[in-house]
């Protein structure tokens, strides 16, 4: 894409943002839009947070989970010193 198309496509993609803005915000079918995506928004919202929560105690786990097999690989080690794995 050369400069001109880029200063072009750029210039139609604000309009569009402007556009959508403008009716969002100063129309009354937009003011009635947003009264009816806002609920959905809190709801997205909170699923999110969520689903971040839900990451978080996975990261836990897994964390848990690694610190149980390297407590267990160092006991092993001190009961078989002479295995391979003491090294």
């Amino acid at each position: 894409m050369n400069h001109r198309s880029q200063i072009i496509f750029g210039a139609a993609v604000g309009a569009i943002i402007g556009a959508a803005a403008g009716y969002l915000f100063f129309t009354e079918h937009g003011r009635v839009f947003r009264d009816r995506m806002e609920p959905t928004i809190d709801d997205m919202r909170r699923e999110f947070t969520r689903f971040q929560k839900t990451i978080e105690k996975v990261g836990e786990l897994a964390n848990d989970g690694m610190r149980v097999v390297n407590e267990f690989t160092q006991a092993r080690a001190q009961v078989h010193p002479s295995s391979p794995t003491s090294h």
